[in-house]
This record gives C-alpha cells, structure tokens and sequence, in this order.
C-alpha cells in the first residue's frame, strides 16, 4: 500500500528524514552568511583577502631574513670574540699584571740597552666580570736609535702590548768644553774644543693589556688563600715543650748528642775550674762531669 508524504513523515523514518533536511538547509544557510563577513572569509576567500594574506607572508618573510641576518651578525662577533681572548692577557696563563707587566717593560729596556728612567704602576679598570684594563706609563731617556729597539722589543712582548700614548721629545743638549791632549794638569789649557754629547731623547708612553680572567678563577684564588690560612693557623698551634729554668736536665743517652732548643735555658755545667778547651758550650752543658772525666777538669796553662 502507497503511503502519501504526510503519512511518511509521521514514521520514525520520516521524521528522521525531515530532522536531515533541516540540518543541511541550516548548514547552508550559515555557510552563505558567514562568507559574507571577515569571520567567514577562510571559508570562502576573496580576491582581496588573498592578496592581503600574501602581503602578510612577504613581511613575515622579510623579518624573517633580518632575524637570521643578526642572528650570523652575533655568531660572527662571538666567534671573533672567542679567537681574541687567545691575544689577550690570561690570568692563569701569565700571570697577575700587575707584577708581570712591569716586568715585560724592564726586560725589554734592558734587552735594547735603553735608558729606564721611570717606570710606573700597573692600573687596572674593570669592563665586566672577565675583561679589564691595565695600563703602565714609562719614560725612556736615550739615543734615538736606542728608543727605537727598545720599540721593537716593546712589540715581541707575550702577550702584545698595544700603544695607548707615546711622546717623543729632545732633550737640550748641553756642550762641553773638553781641553786638548797637550794640558797639563794645573797649567792653562793649550787647546780647548767644544765636543756636543750624543742627542738625546725623552719617551714617554703608556701601554695597556686587556686582561681576561676566566670563570672560576677567583674561586681558585680564594680556596688557595683558605688552604694557606689553614697550613699558617695549624703550624702556629704547634708548641715545642722545653725544660723549665732551673729544673734538672736529661742525661742523654750514650752516642747521643742533645742539642737544646731555641729560647731554653741550659742548666749550668758544675765545674771546681773554668774550662779552657773549645769545646761548644751546648755540649758541656749537656755531658756530665761522669762523661766529661779528668781531662774536661784539666787546665791548660
């Protein structure tokens, strides 16, 4: 028997054939509207919203070249920073500047013959908590070709100084007058000749390390300082007992020699006559008249 619609959708099926009719027209009716509006225009993109799109990934893009542009700028820089520390001025490696680069001057003056007349402090100046400065000033007095080895010593230094100032001054020269072979000694001078010394040269000049004290370091100073206070407090608390004065010494052992300690008294050597042999006066003191016998008694006229 043919059922009409009506009887149709008043079945179970019916109705749930009417339940997905409406539930698609529903469906259709939000994806129209929604694509009309800029919530829904990733459901149905425009022209115009495809272009902005693209415009947002080209600036993406370009942020994206500048980041990795600096990012290898950084790279560069550290890397560059890493193979300088190896020029500079290693805690550990050469010591404290303040005493060593001192040193470096005056062993580079002496190797070139040159005249050190001043030779300042080390001073130091923190950049961060790894690097600092450490500047020396000096003045030179010499030939000029001595200034000038002493500038190429100056340069073979390990670590490299670098030149922070230098001044280069003459010195006035003063002529003296220098008399001729044929003077006597308090007779007037026969020939008298004006001989002008070597041209001198002031140099004044200040040098500067960068200084690199690698992570820890301090830490090292500070346990060996620790350990050396530790050593200095436990040999203080060391006591050497000595005899009293006027208390009864030990008679040593046969063969043995005693020798008293430091700041202890020695007993007084009981003797009828003073003793007249160079014997030492630790070893009468320590033998008894027992030991000594007749002859340590005897008296040599």
């Amino acid at each position: 028997m043919k059922q009409t619609p009506k009887q149709y959708f008043a079945t179970p099926a019916g109705k749930l054939t009417l339940a997905i009719i409406a539930m698609v027209l529903c469906w259709t009716v939000l994806i129209v509207y929604l694509s009309k509006t800029s919530a829904g225009g990733t459901w149905f993109p425009s022209e115009s919203d495809i272009e902005s799109v693209r415009t947002d990934i080209k600036k993406d893009t370009n942020s994206l070249h500048a980041a990795e542009a600096e990012l290898d700028a950084f790279l560069d820089l550290q890397a560059s920073y890493e193979d300088s520390l190896a020029t500079y001025w290693n805690a550990d490696r050469d010591g404290q500047p303040e005493t060593e680069l001192r040193n470096l001057v005056s062993t580079a003056a002496q190797n070139a013959e040159a005249n050190l007349q001043t030779l300042g402090s080390v001073r130091t100046s923190n950049i961060n908590n790894e690097l600092s400065y450490a500047d020396l000033d000096f003045t030179v007095v010499d030939e000029y070709s001595k200034v000038i080895r002493f500038f190429a010593e100056v340069e073979k230094c390990t670590p490299r100084l670098s030149w922070r100032r230098v001044e280069i001054r003459v010195e006035p020269n003063r002529a003296r007058a220098v008399t001729g072979p044929g003077a006597r000694p308090g007779a007037a001078a026969t020939t008298a000749t004006t001989t002008p010394p070597a041209q001198m040269f002031r140099t004044t000049g200040q040098v500067r390390v960068i200084k690199y004290s690698p992570a820890g370091n301090t830490a090292k100073l500070t346990g060996s300082t620790t350990t050396t206070k530790t050593t200095t407090t436990a040999a203080a608390t060391t006591k050497t007992t000595t005899p009293a004065t006027g208390g009864a010494a030990a008679t040593p052992a046969a063969g043995t020699a005693t020798t008293p300690a430091a700041g202890a008294t020695a007993p007084a050597a009981t003797t009828t006559q003073p003793a007249t042999t160079n014997q030492p006066a630790a070893a009468s003191a320590a033998a008894t008249p027992a030991q000594q016998g007749p002859a340590a008694n005897a008296t040599t006229n």
